[in-house]
């Protein structure tokens, strides 16, 4: 297996993951009523969502 079908398959993995945390973040902070945890659940949620968007520029670069 190409070395860039190998890494495309392992990003893959990883974006789905990222993903599912991300929004796992989202869902927790909408339904938490103490205001310094929803922050950090926000914070996450946030984080977690620059490395989707990461992890979907590696899947771009490795289409190319």
């Amino acid at each position: 297996m190409p070395e860039r079908a190998i890494l495309r398959e392992l990003f893959h993995g990883l974006y789905v993951s990222t993903r599912e945390a991300e929004a796992q973040y989202r869902s927790l902070a909408r339904n938490a009523t103490d205001p310094g945890r929803k922050e950090q659940l926000q914070r996450l949620a946030r984080d977690g969502q620059r490395h989707v968007e990461l992890t979907e520029r590696l899947l771009e670069i490795l289409s190319e």
